[in-house]
């Protein structure tokens, strides 16, 4: 099945810039890259998303023989988001350099650039903290699907209330209704304040699910 949650009011952009340049031929040197298979996510730190900051964080590292980044340092507009990036590559794998077919030390560095419009002012979910919604097996051998909406009221230290669920099948709208009323949320802001405000979460149940669900099941 395939599930797609759906939060149109949410502006947050990950922008990754850097390059390696591939070999032109056997014997020139290949620098190392980031696996692009097996890597973990780059997480937006909550302080900074909680009060919608933007910043930069510059990571450089030194990448092992067998892939693995050893001593990496970065620079940053914000401690967090160093820490956020130097994360992200600890627990990450990489192809390693190459000279002549054969696997060798070399560097890898990456520039980050984390983006929140700071005049958002609706609630925004907490992805790294709340985890993806659950396929219900009934409604999965049952091949049932639908589209399916929530409103809540989510109050000024990001929590769910009177939330209400659209119409459609009654075990994806209790599903649906479960998952936003126990997600967290990070709270809308007005003058810069918490404030409790309304959130509307959609969440698309396709039973035509994918290889690639990412934890979704």
């Amino acid at each position: 099945m395939r599930l797609s949650v759906i939060h149109p009011l949410l502006t947050l952009t990950l922008f990754f810039a850097g390059s390696s340049l591939p070999a032109k031929a056997e014997d020139h040197p290949l620098g190392a890259m980031l696996d692009p298979h097996h890597h973990s996510t780059l997480i937006y730190p909550p302080a900074e998303l909680e009060f919608h900051r933007s910043g930069t964080a510059h990571v450089r590292c030194v990448i092992s023989a067998s892939g693995i980044a050893t001593d990496c340092q970065s620079s940053a507009s914000q401690p967090d988001f160093g820490l956020a990036a130097e994360q992200m590559t600890y627990s990450s794998t990489f192809l390693p350099a190459y000279q002549n077919n054969v696997a060798t030390p070399g560097t890898w560095e990456k520039t980050y650039t984390f983006h929140a419009s700071p005049d958002l002012t609706t609630p925004m979910l907490d992805k790294a903290h709340t985890p993806p919604p659950h396929y219900p097996e009934a409604a999965d051998a049952a091949g049932i699907s639908g589209h399916i909406t929530v409103l809540c009221q989510i109050d000024q230290i990001g929590a769910a209330h009177d939330c209400i669920v659209s119409d459609g099948p009654p075990i994806l709208k209790r599903a649906s209704l479960a998952y936003f009323s126990l997600a967290r949320y990070y709270p809308a802001l007005r003058d810069g304040k918490p404030v409790t405000a309304q959130y509307r979460g959609n969440i698309t149940w396709d039973t035509t699910h994918p290889v690639d669900q990412q934890g979704f099941h």
